[in-house]
């Protein structure tokens, strides 16, 4: 195994701060606290903000919260960079709701010494904060980490492009394969798959956010205790590919999706697979960024004819 990046853990005096404000960190049983909250936004947030993704990257990009007048209040510690930053407020936007909660925020964030700055803000969300009497903020709009969406029709019409429906029925046609739904039994499974096809490929700098075998192995530890699903797919025995889903208040993410390429039509059928069997009641489908990788940025804007860019805004304060 390759030597991992080493994670810069916070001062002890910033944790005592952020206990001292109120704050926790997020962990895996805090799912049904956040889905009371999640239920009450006023429309889909972005996939960065996914409960999800708090556990993923639990020791690169730590999410500490606590709840404050019917909103949860976070702050994410970015490990790298070794700063603290805002998060959108989770539960039911007004103009007074997101002007309180920003208030306690921009307090909190003062009493760490750090700038005020939320990250991963959706362009709805915009006109809440942009509101704040007294306030105002530069927007940073990065390329890449739009997130690409595709309402329901437009994604299963893209599945069935000839030829994505020709590389899908070859891997049927052509592998002795088998498919499982995923549980916290395949830890190991995926991990050593991941070792193999991720770790062996990349060196460790190449993962910004955080090590994604270590994110992997987190998911799959405590994958009874939150709401994904996904599937694992093998051909004669050996491990292929596997994919792993989330979805709420009609949006399904796409969080997870590896391959072996030299499998052809592998990708399609893990994509195909995971819609028809966890996604297929949603309204749209989010299938995150492309982190500016060219050859994946072409591969979601031909995935469909049809597809929407949602901005994730960075707002700091003047």
């Amino acid at each position: 195994m390759k030597n991992r990046n080493a994670v810069l853990p916070m001062s002890q005096e910033m944790l005592k701060i952020i206990s001292d404000c109120g704050y926790r960190k997020v962990k895996p049983d805090d799912q049904v606290l956040f889905d009371l909250y999640y239920d009450k936004m006023n429309q889909p947030w972005s996939a960065a903000t996914s409960f999800l993704n708090a556990v993923v990257w639990e020791e690169s990009l730590p999410v500490y919260f606590k709840e404050y007048e019917g909103v949860i209040i976070g702050i994410c510690y970015i490990a790298e960079e070794k700063k603290l930053v805002g998060i959108p407020f989770i539960g039911h936007y007004t103009d007074a709701s997101v002007a309180r909660s920003f208030a306690v925020l921009k307090k909190d964030l003062q009493a760490l010494h750090a700038p005020v700055v939320i990250m991963d803000v959706t362009k709805w969300m915009l006109p809440y904060y942009e509101s704040i009497e007294g306030e105002a903020f530069d927007v940073e709009d990065r390329r890449d980490y739009m997130e690409y969406i595709y309402q329901t029709e437009s994604f299963e019409a893209g599945m069935n492009k000839q030829d994505d429906r020709y590389r899908y029925h070859y891997f049927m046609r052509k592998f002795n394969y088998e498919t499982e739904e995923i549980t916290k039994d395949h830890r190991e499974e995926i991990f050593e798959f991941m070792e193999q096809i991720w770790c062996g490929n990349r060196d460790c700098k190449e993962c910004d956010f955080g090590c994604l075998l270590d994110g992997t192995d987190r998911v799959l530890s405590v994958y009874d205790r939150i709401r994904a699903d996904g599937i694992l797919v093998r051909v004669d025995g050996k491990m292929v590919g596997f994919c792993i889903v989330t979805k709420r208040m009609g949006q399904g993410v796409y969080q997870f999706k590896h391959a072996l390429k030299q499998y052809k039509g592998i990708n399609e059928y893990l994509l195909r697979e995971c819609y028809e069997r966890f996604l297929k009641d949603v309204d749209f489908i989010n299938y995150t960024e492309d982190c500016g990788i060219e050859s994946l940025r072409r591969y979601k804007m031909n995935l469909a004819e049809e597809y929407s860019l949602s901005s994730r805004l960075t707002l700091v304060e003047k």
